[in-house]
């Protein structure tokens, strides 16, 4: 229960215009009207799989129709290789946990398949440096959205 001056037994203190040494009262935030780099990153993992679908019809293992795009080298690993298309297996659900469950024979077999220039063109693109911030992921999804209209129109 607040106390009122009926209860205290001394005088409340009128309130003056002036603030006490020491106490400052920040200023709120103002909200940057740029959305976060983890929600621009979100949408832009949104827009891997249907481009996939729409390069590749087909899964690389099993020739199935394609459900998911696998990163050959993981998205932890990399950022340079996040969204780089070569880096994207066309896959099946079945076929991508088949290759979670055995990656070291998948990885040679998919090296095998693709050739050795496509792996050495991974392994150079994989040591680029990279700035993610927003401005970049922005960037990305502008690229990606333009690439898959292209597909879808064509």
């Amino acid at each position: 229960m607040k106390r009122t001056p009926l209860q205290r037994k001394t005088q409340l203190k009128p309130k003056t215009g002036f603030r006490r040494k020491g106490i400052v009262k920040k200023k709120p935030k103002k909200r940057s009207k740029l959305p976060s780099a983890s929600t621009v990153q979100k949408r832009c993992d949104k827009l891997l799989t249907p481009i996939i679908k729409a390069m590749h019809p087909y899964c690389e293992l099993t020739g199935a129709p394609t459900e998911v795009a696998h990163h050959f080298v993981k998205k932890s690993k990399s950022n340079a290789l996040r969204y780089y298309i070569p880096n994207l297996i066309p896959l099946t659900h079945a076929a991508h946990q088949a290759l979670h469950n055995n990656e070291s024979y998948y990885s040679g077999l998919l090296i095998q398949r693709r050739g050795l220039a496509w792996f050495e063109d991974i392994e150079r693109e994989k040591r680029r440096p990279m700035k993610c911030d927003v401005h970049y992921y922005l960037a990305e999804e502008q690229r990606l959205r333009n690439l898959l209209h292209g597909l879808q129109s064509s």
